[in-house]
């Protein structure tokens, strides 16, 4: 059976306005105003980071994520195939936005010797996913580092003693 997720609609609709309310930002001072060879470069920059930002708000838009018994694959524009016989490494970080570490996001990466493949939380049932990868690293003896195991706990995929 094979299992289809994407990233929600709202959040790439609010990660892509964010994106282009940037760069309009950045341009219109651009454009607007005269400043001095440095302030240029700075919004120059930001400009170039806003546009990458939207840019990949759109690539996630087009991107689902499938899983089945034999692979995880990233069908879109930066797709990937991994077959689960062939991965070497499995990682669930979780970036903290508070000093209590209650907020923020959690990102997967599934890498064979060639490829990789991370998804982030924002994923549609990003902990089915991250539970089935899991699975199937502990299933082929895919050594996991001590901060995936923590995190795979957290998220009640892997209890270990």
């Amino acid at each position: 059976m094979t299992r289809r997720h994407r990233y929600g609609r709202s959040v790439v609709a609010l990660e892509g306005a964010q994106g282009l309310a940037g760069l309009a930002f950045a341009l219109g001072l651009l454009l607007a105003t005269r400043p001095a060879g440095p302030v240029v470069w700075a919004l120059a920059a930001a400009a170039g980071l806003f546009l990458v930002y939207f840019g990949r708000a759109v690539v996630r838009s087009l991107t689902r994520i499938e899983l089945d018994e034999r692979s995880i694959r990233a069908m879109g524009p930066l797709g990937a195939v991994i077959p689960w016989d062939a991965m070497r490494s499995l990682r669930l970080n979780h970036y903290s936005t508070r000093s209590d570490r209650s907020g923020g996001w959690m990102q997967l990466e599934v890498r064979s010797a060639r490829r990789s493949i991370r998804v982030d939380s924002s994923l549609d049932d990003f902990a089915a996913l991250a539970a089935a990868a899991g699975r199937e690293a502990l299933r082929r003896g895919v050594r996991l580092d001590e901060r995936t195991r923590i995190n795979l706990d957290g998220l009640g995929i892997l209890r270990h003693g």
